[in-house]
């Protein structure tokens, strides 16, 4: 059983680091940097809403994936990992799985006859 302990340990190793270390989402300063609706759509988003409004002017609601993970996190995990011979996976691993929850937000843009961007409302 000890000759199969350092290798469960590296088995099940760095769980966090990854965890930490996958970065996913959109970050509001991508969305706030886009200019036109294909600057919109070059980031895999698509509309969960359109309308026309009174001016005849296209109102689109994006629903966003709030971006996580931190490089700076995985490290420090890595880090706690080496200190601890591995240890720390038992807390680390929940840690990240709690912080990793998938959370979103709205934005709503307007948008005038050629597809730019009127006005952007983060809600």
């Amino acid at each position: 059983m000890k000759k199969f302990l350092p290798l469960l340990s590296l088995l099940f190793s760095s769980c966090s680091v990854v965890m930490a270390a996958n970065r996913g989402g959109t970050d509001v300063k991508s969305i706030q940097d886009t200019r036109s609706r294909a600057d919109i759509l070059a980031l895999g988003l698509s509309p969960t809403d359109t309308i026309t409004n009174e001016e005849g002017q296209r109102v689109e609601t994006f629903v966003i994936r709030k971006e996580h993970g931190s490089i700076a996190r995985a490290f420090m995990h890595g880090l706690l990992d080496l200190s601890t011979a591995f240890i720390w996976e038992v807390a680390g691993t929940p840690i990240e799985a709690t912080l990793n929850e998938k959370s979103y937000y709205s934005v709503k843009v307007t948008f005038d006859n050629q597809d730019k961007i009127q006005k952007m409302e983060l809600f």
